[in-house]
């Protein structure tokens, strides 16, 4: 799926996304501790990690198939792709993929 433009919705007030937002950035931090440096919160609520050329991989909540889930969106070269991870910890692990990746290092956790 190629994605233009935000597509990201606000986070809900209510502290269940906070509370799994925190979540992932703490997988992210534990895993990666130099993110520390690059890790932000973007105007949506989004967790974002900027990338070359103005690109970065966001991570929020969505609204697909009547209810608000938690999304990964990573740049490509025409586009974006959307990610849809079953959990916290699955949506921690696609950004460190795609981190890794655009990186050239080190192999994310498994």
């Amino acid at each position: 799926m190629t994605i233009t433009g935000p597509v990201l919705a606000h986070p809900s007030t209510g502290g269940t996304a906070r509370h799994e937002r925190e979540q992932i950035r703490a997988l992210l931090l534990e895993r990666r501790p130099e993110l520390t440096q690059y890790l932000q919160v973007g105007p949506s609520g989004a967790l974002l990690l900027p990338m070359a050329a103005g690109r970065g991989i966001e991570i929020g909540r969505m609204r697909r198939r009547g209810r608000a889930r938690w999304v990964v969106v990573v740049p490509e070269a025409d586009g974006a792709r959307l990610r849809e991870p079953a959990s916290v910890l699955a949506a921690a692990r696609i950004a460190l993929a795609a981190w890794d990746q655009e990186r050239g290092g080190r192999l994310s956790d498994r």
